[in-house]
């Protein structure tokens, strides 16, 4: 439960820190309107999970095989806001497409890929996607770094 409450605080976080930055509107997004529908979504799913195991632990419900787990998942919860949390910081100095491949690089060994090979690869074609999506397509103005991208 305590991994469900944390998500919910970060979803928080991320909500009133994307309220610093342009919404924008629905037919010209900010760069502020996804991070504000991700924290809102973050913090519906962190309720629903919390009322979910504060229900079944009202019902005396047994509890899941996955018991001895939670402290091993809170602390991966924890370090994967921490990851987020460091890819927000240095958005602005590193730019976007940079700080896409590093973060989905972290997070793709924080889950567990082995293969370096295999995370980088993966991390370059999600931040290259992710680059041609809202940068060129969607024209989403995001933080250029000195890459200059």
């Amino acid at each position: 439960m305590a991994a469900s409450v944390i998500l919910f605080l970060f979803g928080g976080i991320t909500l009133l820190l994307s309220l610093q930055l342009s919404l924008g509107t629905l037919r010209m997004p900010g760069s502020g309107f996804f991070p504000l529908l991700l924290g809102l979504l973050l913090m519906g799913l962190a309720a629903c999970q919390t009322f979910l195991l504060w229900r079944r632990a009202g019902a005396g419900t047994a509890e899941s095989p996955t018991e001895g787990k939670a402290e091993g998942s809170a602390r991966q919860v924890l370090i994967f806001m921490g990851i987020i949390a460091l890819a927000t910081a240095v958005l602005d100095l590193l730019g976007f497409p940079l700080v896409a491949f590093l973060l989905m690089l972290a997070l793709l060994q924080l889950l567990g890929v082995r293969r370096w090979r295999d995370s980088a690869l993966i991390a370059f074609l999600t931040a290259g996607a992710s680059y041609i999506l809202f940068v060129r397509w969607l024209q989403i103005p995001m933080p250029k770094g000195w890459l200059g991208l």
